[in-house]
């Protein structure tokens, strides 16, 4: 068989290879060529295949053509992969072309040989071929035939994708110049290696640097070491749809990762690819542009104990505060300075700036993108080919008066913010942002103020229902706050709104319809607007210059809001100036000259909101005030009038009054005529400006409690001393809360308020001596609906009982002289559920065991810096009924206790689920061994063990076969001495993680070294 297509095979051979040849001279192989030359070589060997015949040369020469075809393939497969950048060489090919290279020098090395020694041997006329080759090259002809017959494959498989690289540098600027943006990136730096948190959020408003910052991010050195992958998605698609958006980010998921999806179109089979292709790996997750809460086990992202993370942008502060965000942190404004060097970074020339005519309009201009980065960069860009003076001086002016003049460079900026109004969706929201730009530039706006303004205009609704209102006014407030169109102002009482945003709420107030607008402030006016531009106005906003007089009688019959404040020279209201406002709802005069008001104020029958705070010149209110018949709000505090006018009890309908208390002579005695505040019967919010904090006393505040404990409306009683507002008294929606600086006046409060209805359907918050902190010690005690916290207490006789009773959850700190918790009675703390001990100095007991059942409700208990501690409960028997219910212990910085459960105590605590004790320096054991022996089980249900800073701890549980049947997480941190863990291989079976030391962790003894490398899979060191 082989003599019959031998000799037809070397012509055949010979075209073949020519073919071969020439298509790989030409632009080199591709794979069509591969297959092409892969197809006419199938049809060539096929032969080739049969049985070869003894002769050796025959066998030489089918070897020698043989190993040539599969080099040429070879060369046809180098060529493919070197002309392919995008895909690099499998690991099968690597291996199938290290083979071929093998077997090439293998069969020259062997022909070379054999044609060596059949030279020699020719020499002898006796001789014959050696018989060894014949066997030899047979073998190595079966070899290439084999290779030759994967090369198929080969070729299907040659190349593949590149692994995913690490990090995917991006583009973005660099902030190292800017501090503003620096700390932030700094600060999440820190946050990922801390290992609790999990995610973090960015936020602030549009534009100012969010996304630049998570640029940095992904860009930065020390994240390429932290992380396997670091994978960037752009969460936001404006439009899409809910399963178009998941569809994308799938997508680019599978892109990042490199993963071949084809044939798969259902997005759950896609998600789970992912998912498994990230399982194990130590992943960094950055979603820029989140709106909305963002399920990642839909996108195949897993939840991960690694040390994986998430970092998120977005604009929406609400978006931070789910279950994928751990920490927040918020992106500024850029500073004056930095806001001029950014400018200058992106403008490109020195020469500009330092031309005396151009570089002073630069700054101006500069100055108008207060400090927001985006518009920085697209204004500088603009202006950056303007190279006169007459180019910027244009450019300015028409910079200022945009969008009635296009502005290029500015224009996004100003759709952005729009889409951001627009996305407000509901008209409230929408009306209540564009009020807001009624205040000048810059201004710290009251919250409580803006939100009457609301009110009064009936942006809140038209109801009657004030708690509705409240609420509603509450909600919008916060969902603008969330947006970013209002901001944080100097304290929690103020908002504020950004240059750019008030700017664009302006325009878009120009051509909203129903909203007729005259607004200039901080224009440093001295003369109002001519009358003419007051008429057919509904707001007029003039506030913040230099106004000293106002014209005669303006036509404003549809004017709803005036705003005049901050005009110091103004001090004389014309007569009939309010003749023609019939239909004035709001008024606000604050921070002007005015000594008196005219008699024309009788005409605002329908006024609701009238602000005269800080007219100091103001010493009384005129008698036609009566005439305000319809006023809810009056805001004196600040002016010359120092205590209730006796008048004001005519305004049926006054629900707020601000006033100030005293002149700031503390030795000064001030009457009040507290006897007003019972008179104004609708009265809700009674705010008190003290000018000196020493005429703020116990007796002080015991008539004021006097007074509104008799209104059944009154909801809050608030104080200001040095600037800083506090609550005494507040009736929210749904909880009375009262802080009182002692316990005996709040016996004013129980005595003279409806204290039996508030006790019978409740909800309440007392903050009883909490001078300086009324706010829960612990957030966990949030849930309680009745609440008591007694702080700076003597004594145990106290009026405090009567509420204790009620309540479910109390917080007991810096009590002066009691000894054990017990001393307030335990018929008196039978409802408490969470409990709170801290910094008690004489405290040596929480509960004595005598008597009745001890705390029967307690789920939580925590006990915090009582230096004189030497026992939770005494030693003996606990009432059946005590402390069955506890879930949660938390023990802190009790430096003499030294047995934490007494001996038969623990048996109590079989509902205990998270047990934590810290910085308790004497404690050696935390259960003793006579309690672990037994029947009884211990703990049973603990899932959770934290032990932190215990110096002397040197046994949990000196029993090691004591049951752990629900333990989960073990943390132990500075307990030098414990040097061995009560664990087994059976007594454990569900705990999934251990936070320690590692070098702690490296010198613990164990008897059984196999069950410490188990448990050291569960370990996380820090």
């Amino acid at each position: 068989m082989w003599k019959e297509v031998g000799d037809r095979s070397l012509p055949v051979l010979s075209i073949l290879m020519a073919t071969i040849g020439a298509v790989t001279g030409v632009v080199g192989a591709t794979a069509g060529v591969v297959q092409a030359v892969s197809q006419a070589t199938q049809v060539f060997w096929q032969p080739l295949r049969v049985t070869l015949s003894d002769n050796v040369e025959e066998i030489r020469d089918a070897l020698n053509e043989a190993v040539q075809v599969l080099g040429s393939v070879r060369k046809d497969f180098e060529t493919e992969v070197e002309n392919n950048k995008t895909k690099v060489p499998s690991r099968t090919y690597v291996e199938w072309r290290r083979r071929v290279l093998e077997i090439d020098g293998q069969v020259k090395d062997i022909i070379a040989k054999y044609n060596k020694e059949s030279k020699e041997e020719k020499s002898f006329w006796f001789s014959s071929p050696c018989p060894d080759f014949r066997e030899e090259m047979k073998k190595m002809h079966e070899k290439v035939i084999d290779l030759w017959q994967v090369s198929n494959e080969i070729r299907e498989k040659m190349l593949v994708d590149h692994a995913p690289e690490p990090v995917i540098k991006r583009d973005g600027p660099d902030i190292r110049k800017f501090e503003t943006l620096r700390k932030p990136l700094e600060k999440i730096l820190d946050w990922l290696k801390r290992y609790k948190v999990k995610g973090i959020g960015i936020y602030g408003t549009v534009g100012i640097g969010k996304t630049t910052v998570m640029l940095n991010l992904n860009n930065h050195d020390q994240v390429a070491t932290m992380f396997d992958i670091v994978i960037w998605l752009t969460v936001s698609k404006e439009g899409s749809k809910e399963n178009l958006k998941r569809e994308n980010l799938l997508l680019a998921l599978a892109q990042r990762l490199k993963l071949t999806m084809t044939g798969t179109s259902n997005a759950d089979e896609v998600a789970q690819r992912i998912r498994t292709e990230l399982k194990g790996k130590r992943y960094l997750l950055l979603l820029d542009d989140v709106k909305e809460y963002l399920s990642l086990n839909e996108i195949g992202i897993p939840f991960s104990n690694n040390g994986s993370k998430i970092v998120l942008t977005t604009r929406l502060r609400h978006v931070c505060n789910n279950e994928m965000v751990d920490k927040s942190i918020k992106v500024a404004y850029l500073s004056p300075d930095e806001s001029w060097k950014m400018f200058q970074d992106v403008l490109g020339s020195k020469k500009l700036i330092e031309d005396l005519r151009i570089g002073p309009l630069a700054w101006q201009v500069c100055r108008e993108c207060s400090g927001l980065p985006l518009l920085i960069e697209k204004v500088a860009n603009t202006f950056k080919l303007k190279n006169t003076e007459s180019l910027w001086s244009d450019g300015l002016n028409s910079w200022r008066m945009w969008p009635s003049q296009e502005c290029k460079g500015i224009r996004e900026m100003y759709e952005l913010l729009r889409f951001c109004y627009n996305e407000l969706g509901d008209d409230r929201y929408k009306k209540c942002f564009l009020y807001g730009a009624l205040y000048p530039e810059d201004s710290d706006i009251h919250v409580d103020s803006l939100l009457e303004c609301w009110a009064a205009e009936d942006l809140l609704g038209d109801g009657n229902d004030v708690r509705v209102r409240v609420m509603i006014g509450d909600i919008i407030m916060t969902g603008l706050k969330n947006v970013s169109l209002l901001e944080e102002g100097k304290s929690d009482y103020h908002v504020t709104m950004h240059k750019f945003i008030r700017q664009v709420a302006l325009y878009i107030s120009e051509d909203h319809p129903e909203l007729k607008h005259l607004v200039e402030t901080n224009k440093e006016l001295r003369e109002p607007p001519d009358e003419e531009y007051w008429s057919n106005k509904n707001r007029i906003s003039l506030g913040d210059n230099e106004l000293d007089r106002l014209p005669d009688s303006p036509d404003c019959s549809i004017l709803s809001t005036l705003f005049l404040q901050n005009n110091l020279g103004l001090e004389i209201i014309p007569p009939a100036f309010f003749e023609h406002m019939i239909n004035l709802r709001v008024l606000d005069l604050s921070h002007t000259g005015i000594t008196s008001l005219p008699p024309s104020i009788s005409i605002l029958s329908g006024l609701k909101v009238l602000h005269l705070n800080n007219c100091q010149q103001l010493v009384e209110l005129p008698s036609n005030i009566v005439e305000l018949v319809n006023l809810e709000s009056l805001d004196i505090h600040g002016s010359g009038i120092t205590n209730i006018p006796p008048h004001i009890e005519t305004l049926i309908f006054l629900k707020r009054l601000w006033v100030s208390f005293g002149n700031g002579n503390a030795t000064q005695d001030v009457s009040f005529n507290y006897d007003m505040i019972s008179k104004l019967s609708r009265l809700e919010e009674l705010v008190i400006d003290v000018k000196s904090p020493q005429q703020w006393t116990n007796e002080v505040v015991e008539k004021a409690i006097k007074e509104v404990a008799t209104l059944r409306k009154f909801k809050r009683l608030k104080v200001c001393i040095s600037n800083r507002i506090v609550d005494v008294i507040e009736v929210a929606p749904m909880t009375v809360r009262i802080l009182v600086p002692e316990a005996t006046i709040l016996m004013s409060y129980i005595k003279r308020s409806l204290w039996g209805v508030v006790k019978r359907i409740g909800p309440f918050r007392f903050f009883v001596g909490c001078q300086k902190s009324e706010y829960l010690q612990n957030p966990h005690f949030v849930r309680y609906k009745k609440y008591v916290k007694y702080c700076n207490g003597a004594g145990s006789n106290t009026p405090i009982l009567e509420v204790l009773a009620e309540a479910e959850g109390f917080e007991l700190v810096n009590h002066k002289d009691i000894k054990q918790l017990s001393d307030f009675g335990t018929a008196n703390m039978n409802k408490i559920q969470g409990c709170l001990i801290e910094s008690c100095d004489a405290i040596e007991i929480i509960m004595d065991t005598v008597g009745s059942e001890l705390l029967p409700n307690l789920e939580q208990l925590f006990i915090k810096n009582l230096p004189m501690l030497k026992s939770i409960w005494k030693e003996g028997p606990v009432q059946p009924g005590s402390l069955t219910k506890l879930t949660t212990l938390v023990v802190s910085g009790c430096q003499i206790l030294v047995k934490f459960f007494p001996l038969g105590a623990i048996q109590q605590l079989r509902e205990i689920r998270y047990l934590k004790i810290e910085k308790c320096d004497e404690v050696e054991d935390i259960i003793l061994e006579a309690d672990a022996v037994g029947n009884l089980p211990v703990l049973p249900k603990l899932k959770e063990l934290i032990l932190i800073d215990m110096a002397k701890l040197s046994s949990i549980c000196a029993i090691e076969s004591l049951e752990w049947p629900s333990l989960e997480k073990l943390e132990i941190f500075g307990c030098p001495s414990l040097c061995r863990l009560p664990f087994n291989k059976g007594n454990s079976t569900y705990l999934e993680r251990i936070e320690a030391e590692q070098e702690w962790w490296g010198a613990l003894q164990w008897q059984n070294q196999e069950y410490k490398e188990g448990l050291q899979n569960l370990c996380v060191f820090r």
